[in-house]
């Protein structure tokens, strides 16, 4: 079991350097294609969102085994953690979709 400061203070920093790694790695599409529309299907859309639920989920796991026990979930226990985090991305869905003004279409141009 890992309680002392050094211990815990590492832990924190490799799981703030792998968030940076990661919002890195995601945003890097986004700022490529900037002046194009992105149109994603529902699959992809779930897929993705699968995706960051199971990345936090990891999260989750790798907070608990740092802490020293570790304690096993059943079905119920991934359900109710999946319905909180549709729950709460609600805020982001409400501004991406219904709050900001969509951006001109522009035609892409290949060339």
């Amino acid at each position: 079991m890992a309680s002392d400061l050094a211990s815990v203070s590492l832990f924190l920093a490799k799981i703030g350097g792998l968030a940076v790694v990661i919002a890195a790695l995601l945003a890097y599409p986004g700022w490529r294609s900037r002046a194009y529309v992105i149109e994603k299907s529902f699959f992809v859309r779930l897929l993705e969102m699968l995706m960051f639920y199971l990345l936090v989920g990891i999260l989750g796991f790798a907070f608990e085994v740092n802490l020293g026990n570790r304690f096993t979930q059943g079905w119920e226990f991934y359900a109710v953690t999946f319905s909180l985090f549709l729950v709460l991305g609600y805020p982001g869905f409400v501004y991406r979709y219904l709050l900001r003004r969509p951006k001109p279409r522009q035609a892409r141009t290949t060339g």
